[in-house]
């Protein structure tokens, strides 16, 4: 099993490219995108601002961004659903999970 790392404080990100039977999906409808780390749930509602993106000029078809070094997340492995909402899917669709680890701040003293 691969982990995403993730190292908290810097500004690294997970690239990923949703697909549907093998296609890359369009994005321009989605309103929302969450991610969740046990009891930490990390969600943008805007595609070109805040811990997760997509859809913005210079992305594939299909790519989210996750920019999660500078989120609250507790250290250690977890199995992250991702969650995707449009005007249809007002509930979210878990398209899938990324098994992450995330990593305490490695510059700290």
């Amino acid at each position: 099993m691969n982990y995403e790392i993730i190292y908290l404080g810097h500004d690294n990100t997970i690239n990923l490219v949703l697909k549907a039977d093998g296609a890359a999906q369009d994005l321009s409808s989605v309103t929302k995108i969450t991610a969740s780390f046990g009891d930490t749930l990390v969600e943008s509602e805007d595609a070109a601002a805040g811990a997760i993106t997509w859809a913005q000029d210079g992305y594939d078809t299909g790519e989210i961004r996750l920019d999660l070094g500078g989120q609250s997340i507790t250290a250690g492995k977890y199995h992250v659903p991702i969650v995707i909402y449009d005007a249809q899917n007002t509930n979210g669709v878990v398209w899938g999970h990324i098994y992450a680890e995330v990593k305490p701040e490695i510059e700290a003293s």
